[in-house]
């Protein structure tokens, strides 16, 4: 009787494991896909958009440019800090983002640039941004 009690409770441990580890995986994929849904809201593709086709200054930027583009890399950053954290599967978010993020790697520079410049020189704008995309070129190169 005393084994059909311990068997009975090692199975509920096991399901229990069985069924946070999966509900884990599952929190990641749904966070995975409300990030990607939040990177395709109308104002973050604006932001990108004044970053891939910054032909002037970013000081000659009109203050809502400045604010979408800013806003655009602020919430990559999130996505960067996510990653790194394990929130959500970093391969599966770079498989969706690698060809946009290595392309804004080089077309938001002089936006970094002129960030940085502002900052202390050991604390540079959007560390996780620049983590992700150094890892996106990475992930297109490897392809």
């Amino acid at each position: 009787m005393q084994f059909a009690g311990v068997a009975i409770s090692i199975l509920a441990l096991g399901i229990s494991v069985f069924s946070l580890a999966d509900r884990k995986r599952l929190d990641k994929r749904d966070l995975t896909l409300k990030l990607h849904e939040t990177l395709l809201s109308p104002e973050l593709q604006a932001g990108r958009h004044i970053l891939f086709n910054l032909d002037k200054e970013v000081s000659e930027l009109d203050r809502e440019e400045y604010g979408r583009a800013n806003r655009a890399l602020a919430t990559l950053d999130v996505a960067g800090f996510y990653c790194a954290k394990g929130y959500v599967n970093e391969r599966d978010f770079l498989e969706l983002w690698s060809p946009s993020l290595a392309k804004l790697k080089y077309k938001a520079a002089p936006f970094l640039a002129h960030r940085d410049a502002a900052r202390p020189a050991d604390l540079p704008a959007w560390p996780y941004y620049r983590q992700l995309v150094d890892k996106a070129e990475n992930s297109l190169n490897s392809r």
